[in-house]
């Protein structure tokens, strides 16, 4: 059984259809790109698929379950997350605190609201833990907002997977990141999926890190499924050398 299934997605803004009978499919432990030109649907589908829309049409299935009107934070606790292209972390919080946040709102600590959360030592040994998977052991007590931008990215993927998920949707990820970072970044996510078992599915702009990560590529055009397969399979595409990749077969 396939991890995730969408069939027949359909999203419209007024007279755009964003997303126009859009399939994806993603199995457990791939990691999926899903790319395309500008206003090719991407975001859409990823809003779609992460709660943060409802479909007009068409289903979407998460370990077998039809998740297609559950609300984002249902699918965040059935497994599921996802990290933005738009920052989105404490900027007031230093790393650990927001780490933290994302660790107890797994466990529902909010029922313990006053509680101290120094009392958390599972959560603080948890969120120490991962900072130093994510290369950021001695950013612990930062604040976010003055981390570099590519720590802070590293910083957002970490808060994504606070939540155990078996699969993390990755919106742009190497936005405003240099070449360096990237690799880093790159590196990063190999090893994430490798040791924590986790499936990635990854919108992303850039084709180095596109295909230097993904097992399986899906590209979009006009809110549909143009092509998909492997990596080089998608390279000799001739419509998405065409469409996408600026070239002429």
């Amino acid at each position: 059984m396939a991890l995730l299934v969408a069939r027949g997605l359909r999203k419209r803004f007024g007279d755009l259809a964003a997303v126009d009978g859009l399939d994806v499919q993603v199995e457990e432990g791939e990691c999926v790109a899903l790319i395309g030109p500008n206003g090719a649907g991407k975001t859409t589908a990823l809003n779609l698929l992460s709660g943060y829309l409802l479909p007009d049409e068409g289903h979407i299935f998460f370990r077998g379950e039809d998740i297609t009107r559950l609300p984002a934070h249902a699918r965040v606790h059935r497994g599921l997350a996802r990290s933005f292209q738009v920052m989105t972390v404490f900027p007031e919080l230093t790393a650990r605190e927001n780490l933290l946040v994302a660790i107890l709102a797994r466990e529902k600590a909010a029922r313990h609201a006053l509680r101290p959360v120094r009392a958390w030592r599972q959560a603080h040994e948890e969120a120490d833990a991962l900072l130093a998977e994510l290369g950021l052991a001695g950013c612990a007590e930062v604040p976010a907002g003055s981390l570099a931008h590519g720590d802070q990215r590293r910083l957002e993927l970490g808060i994504a997977l606070s939540s155990r998920p078996r699969l993390c949707l990755l919106d742009e990820p190497s936005s405003g990141l240099n070449p360096l970072e990237r690799a880093g970044l790159l590196e990063l996510v190999r090893r994430l999926a490798e040791g924590r078992g986790v499936t990635f599915l990854v919108v992303e702009h850039d084709m180095d890190v596109v295909f230097g990560l993904a097992q399986r590529m899906v590209v979009m055009n006009r809110g549909r499924v143009l092509a998909e397969g492997p990596p080089e399979a998608i390279r000799q595409n001739r419509e998405v050398r065409e469409t996408y990749l600026g070239e002429e077969a």
